[in-house]
């Protein structure tokens, strides 16, 4: 039986986002998948939460408009490649088949005992989400970016523990963390798509513009 993923009626192609693309620019670009509304309803909930038993953290929180689920980072790129990549995603990456996956249960990277980032866990258990990002991966080394060198590891960026903050000023936020629950179920992710993403870093907050969307409408290798 198909999974609503599946069943999903969506089309074959999407059509393309009403932005003007100025090819003389650089733009500071990334691969993601956007979450639903009512999936940032939630997560804006608990870093409501998080914010009130967390007050004295040196922690700066990510503002809710801010959270994807990051696939690939491109970095500042000519704009002029826009459409190149856009193309290259909807031939290589669209025929992957689209899925759902229950998002919930908080963690740190590198660890918990030194935190540097907070996060949300995507659960993937049957690798669908790790085998679309080596899919994009492999789709932008092939337009000449550098493969990724770490594993993939699905999460949802809550916070970013401040620079300045010490060792022993960690030590404690990771316990903390660890003794926090209530976040252990908080939706499903519906990957239907990926999007090409423009990031604007200002003084008071970054800027996301959806450049494009690829909608996944394959019976691809991640099924």
């Amino acid at each position: 039986m198909p999974t609503r993923a599946e069943a999903a009626v969506r089309p074959q192609r999407s059509p393309p986002l009403s932005i003007t693309i100025m090819p003389s620019d650089t733009y500071r670009l990334f691969i993601a998948i956007n979450l639903p509304a009512d999936l940032l309803a939630g997560l804006q909930t608990l870093q409501q939460r998080l914010m009130r038993q967390l007050a004295d953290a040196p922690l700066r929180w990510v503002r809710p408009e801010g959270i994807h689920l990051t696939l690939k980072f491109l970095g500042e790129t000519d704009a002029g490649r826009v459409q190149e990549i856009v193309k290259a995603l909807e031939k290589d990456v669209a025929a992957s088949r689209p899925f759902e996956l229950p998002v919930g249960g908080l963690g740190c990277f590198p660890n918990i005992r030194n935190p540097n980032v907070l996060w949300v866990g995507v659960a993937d258990e049957e690798q669908r989400l790790r085998k679309l990002a080596a899919e994009v991966d492999r789709t932008l080394v092939g337009l000449g970016w550098p493969p990724e060198r770490r594993p993939f590891s699905g999460h949802l960026t809550l916070a970013r523990v401040r620079k300045q903050a010490g060792r022993k000023e960690r030590r404690i936020l990771g316990e903390q963390i660890s003794a926090l629950s209530g976040a252990e179920k908080l939706g499903v992710l519906p990957v239907y798509s990926v999007h090409l993403m423009r990031s604007q870093l200002h003084r008071d907050g970054a800027i996301y513009t959806a450049l494009a969307e690829v909608a996944l409408t394959g019976e691809g290798a991640n099924g």
